[in-house]
């Protein structure tokens, strides 16, 4: 680059400010040699695109010349003030801006692309965790408890804790743990078994579910088979849970009455702590007469056209037991409508307690106050834990004896904690000198009603063969019900044990009951080979 061509690029801010070598005032070299190549230098940089061959120059703010000291200003600046006045700026052109751009956004792109695999990877650990564990690490949350009132304090505080039936709170909302489910009356498919649900008293809400079998095999019409037993059956759920109403009850039922061949009547009584003891003796007494009165006259027609009301049985489980006990034995002071007369009462792994331990019954302090708080729940406090109600063993031998029954028949289980007080029961009615029949069932290594949960099983089924055995059995009746279960459970096992029962004496009857539950024990051996 010439001279002239780098003059052309100098602004005029410094051409008026450039001495002129003709000026005698001006001194012979006003910028120095080191400013001179510096700007040459700086004039002499080629830019490195054609839209960058601007260079632009700014003003920069600088200090006003120095005055002589007659006041006047110097027309010539200083180079030092020369060199700071003008600054170069670059403009980045469109193409590198683009390039800058998309750099930054490849970055942006890459970062999140880490996080989300990041995230993908936390959500997989935690979906590993959820689904991979053992069911049996993961034990189940107990039920949650039903919204209360949030205006009332007292809605969420703990009255009395019945776990694992019900929770009761302060406010007397109560929720039950367990026995709520429902379900509908119908023909029972695997069975064959219609049930359905009647009204007993509309003011209280006294209901019941009654079960009649289907007729015997080659019969039609009108033939039906004659008439049947009737059996009034009281569930289970220590006074406070379950209903006639629930499964776990309709599925026994329709066992029952389909082996057995009875019709079937399972009360619907008001339960614990809403309608407290002794709400459900009477609501069961009331359905047992509602029973007798249909069975002799309707206007019921299962009752009055299939029942035989001279083979009357009465039973339940657990609290349900205890109930029909307490039936069968207000049956010898009062009489039941119509004078019907009870023939059975069947109590399977029946709810009796007391103060003091009998044989064999656990001795621990806590789990017998536990049964007496429980108790005292149950009733409102109104009957002590030694009351003939709940502790059948405090009555005198002459009050036992007026059991009005002919027949009874009492089941345990092995690791029940009843169970020694139900073998306490049968030993007290048979040495009270009560005129009847007594039976004993025992399956051990079992809990409580284990033959409602698991119905399948060999121990349930051997049981309910002594159930039904026990409601049927009466000359050809009996037999035939026997021969049902044999064919039913035991196959070719069924010859061993199927001799008419009409002749024999009650020890025989015995000796033929426990060769039966012999041969079902070898059945299920079988089987499990």
């Amino acid at each position: 680059m010439t001279t002239e061509q780098r003059s052309r690029h100098i602004p005029d801010s410094y051409s008026r400010h450039r001495p002129n070598p003709q000026d005698s005032r001006a001194p012979a070299s006003i910028i120095p040699a080191e400013p001179r190549r510096n700007l040459a230098i700086l004039y002499s940089i080629r830019p490195r695109a054609a839209a960058d061959r601007r260079q632009v120059f700014v003003r920069l703010p600088s200090p006003e010349p120095p005055k002589s000291h007659l006041g006047f200003s110097n027309s010539v600046q200083s180079p030092s003030l020369l060199s700071h006045s003008l600054s170069p700026v670059r403009f980045v052109s469109p193409q590198r801006r683009g390039i800058m751009v998309a750099k930054s956004r490849r970055r942006l792109a890459k970062l999140a692309l880490l996080l989300l695999a990041l995230l993908l990877l936390l959500a997989a650990n935690t979906l590993l965790c959820i689904f991979l564990l053992r069911p049996h690490h993961r034990k189940p949350l107990p039920p949650g408890s039903p919204p209360g009132n949030a205006s009332n304090p007292d809605d969420s505080i703990v009255a009395f804790d019945f776990s694992p039936f019900l929770i009761m709170y302060k406010s007397g909302r109560v929720h039950r743990l367990d026995g709520t489910a429902r379900c509908a009356a119908g023909v029972d498919e695997d069975t064959g078994v219609t049930s359905k649900d009647v009204v007993i008293d509309s003011g209280t809400g006294l209901a019941a579910r009654m079960y009649l079998p289907p007729a015997p095999s080659g019969k039609k019409g009108k033939d039906l088979g004659g008439r049947l037993p009737v059996l009034v059956f009281y569930h289970g759920g220590a006074f406070v849970i379950e209903s006639a109403f629930t499964p776990l009850y309709h599925a026994y039922l329709n066992a029952v009455a389909a082996k057995a061949r009875v019709v079937a009547v399972s009360v619907e009584y008001r339960l614990a702590p809403e309608h407290r003891l002794p709400t459900a003796y009477n609501d069961s007494w009331q359905a047992l007469n509602w029973v007798a009165r249909n069975a002799a006259s309707g206007p019921e027609p299962w009752l009055r056209d299939r029942g035989n009301l001279s083979r009357l049985f009465l039973a339940g489980d657990s609290a349900g037991a205890n109930i029909a006990h307490n039936m069968a034995m207000r049956a010898g002071t009062e009489e039941v409508d119509g004078g019907a007369a009870i023939t059975g009462l069947l109590l399977l792994d029946p709810y009796f307690w007391g103060k003091k331990p009998v044989a064999g019954e656990t001795t621990d302090n806590s789990t017998r106050r536990q049964y007496e708080a429980t108790w005292s729940f149950i009733c409102g406090g109104r009957y002590g834990i030694d009351d003939p109600l709940v502790n059948p063993l405090s009555l005198p031998a002459a009050e036992l004896r007026k059991l009005a029954c002919s027949r009874v028949a009492v089941t345990s289980s092995g690791l029940d904690d009843f169970r020694p007080r139900d073998l306490a029961y049968a030993a007290a009615l048979r040495d009270s000198g009560w005129g009847g029949e007594i039976e004993q069932y025992e399956t051990d290594g079992e809990r409580h009603v284990y033959f409602l949960d698991r119905p399948k099983d060999p121990n349930s089924v051997k049981e309910l063969a002594f159930v039904t055995g026990f409601l049927s059995r009466d000359k050809a009746d009996h037999d035939m019900a026997v021969g049902a279960i044999i064919d039913d459970e035991l196959g070719e096992f069924g010859d061993l044990v199927a001799p008419p029962l009409s002749s024999v004496t009650r020890e025989e009857r015995y000796l033929h009951m426990d060769a039966f539950r012999g041969c079902i024990g070898q059945a299920n051996q079988r089987e499990t080979r």
